[in-house]
């Protein structure tokens, strides 16, 4: 395989992984896939819009995967940045014990995101009007999505186009729960 399709079969095999909602994702990939050339093709010159827009593949394979990883850890700390951790939650809830925030990030009725070994919680999921000082909802979806932590975080607060552009927390607090329940229930689904 040459440099340029190994480097566009990785740039596939991401978009294959890429948080995007399955009618999303598989409409990106039929048209990635339309124009990379089939392996054992014969084409004079990588050429045509994915060649234009991937350039060059790099002179070291592993740095696509690096690059890829420098992002996702970027958007790790991006997430991170806006949270507390468990002595301001019992604060703020007025728990009565560190264990009482625990027990509640055990149940799914708080999320919270493990980094280097503490507990940080993010900061848009609090309501002092919400059942429980969190906003009403928040478990079931909570609850419905099949995912890691850091990825529920990543979800709630990214806009969808399914939902017109808003984010998921936004359809919440506006009274959609439902619409969230239903998109909620298919994340994670049917990728690796």
């Amino acid at each position: 395989m040459t440099p340029q399709a190994e480097f566009q079969a990785a740039v596939l095999d991401q978009l294959r992984r890429a948080p995007l909602d399955p009618p999303a994702q598989a409409a990106l990939l039929q048209a990635l896939t339309s124009v990379v050339p089939r392996e054992g093709a014969v084409t004079a010159k990588a050429d045509g819009p994915l060649a234009e827009w991937l350039g060059e593949p790099p002179a070291n394979p592993a740095q696509l995967e690096f690059e890829a990883l420098r992002r996702s850890f970027a958007l790790r700390h991006q997430l991170l940045a806006c949270t507390i951790g468990t002595a301001e939650v019992n604060e703020l809830l007025a728990a009565g014990s560190r264990q009482t925030v625990h027990d509640r990030l055990k149940a799914g009725t708080l999320l919270g995101i493990l980094d280097q070994g503490k507990w940080r919680f993010p900061l848009w999921q609090f309501d002092a009007d919400g059942p429980n000082g969190v906003i009403d909802g928040l478990a079931q979806v909570l609850q419905a999505l099949q995912v890691s932590n850091l990825a529920k975080a990543r979800w709630l607060q990214k806009p969808h186009p399914v939902f017109g552009g808003s984010t998921p927390l936004d359809l919440i607090r506006h009274g959609h729960l439902e619409d969230v329940l239903v998109e909620a229930g298919q994340v994670g689904r049917g990728q690796d």
